[in-house]
């Protein structure tokens, strides 16, 4: 990190943007009834102690540490890993899309795409696996739990056209 200031570290103002929402979180429940509260209370509490711990790890792990020469080797990621910030947009992507397209293809699409971009090359395997889970999440979301799967904005319109025809 030579030349960058710690606070513009990347995973730093992730966890930062994550305990601010963990904060609110834990704000919120205060207009809760207590039996309410308790569960988010915890999860908010437990989320901000390891939040403190991950940004106290970081900065130890950036203070300067005089090292030998053997120790020096610069660490590259593993094969099949994604960065945070790309798991975060999939995510974030796969949220928005289910409200523009709907659950089930978005699901599929998500199901099919992550393994590759994780370095799976079974394309036959990933083609199977992908449309066997999505057809599981239909069959359970449908008939285990009798829930509504989410339709999107285009297949709405998509229903609306086909009625009109």
């Amino acid at each position: 990190m030579k030349g960058k200031s710690f606070f513009l570290d990347p995973d730093i103002v992730l966890l930062v943007a994550l305990g601010v929402f963990a904060g609110a979180f834990l704000a919120e429940t205060r207009s809760y009834n207590p039996t309410a509260a308790l569960f988010p209370r915890l999860v908010s509490i437990i989320t901000l102690i390891l939040l403190v711990w991950a940004i106290a790890r970081r900065c130890l792990a950036l203070l300067p540490i005089v090292r030998s020469s053997s120790q020096t080797t610069a660490k590259s990621a593993p094969e099949g890993t994604l960065a945070w910030y790309w798991t975060l947009a999939s995510m974030l992507g796969y949220f928005v899309l289910i409200h523009i397209l709907g659950f089930i293809p978005v699901s599929l699409i998500y199901l099919l795409v992550l393994p590759v971009l994780l370095g799976y090359r079974r394309y036959g395997v990933v083609l199977i696996t992908g449309g066997l889970m999505t057809a599981s999440f239909i069959a359970v979301f449908t008939y285990v739990l009798h829930a509504r799967i989410p339709g999107g904005i285009v297949w709405s319109l998509l229903r609306e056209f086909l009625k009109a025809s």
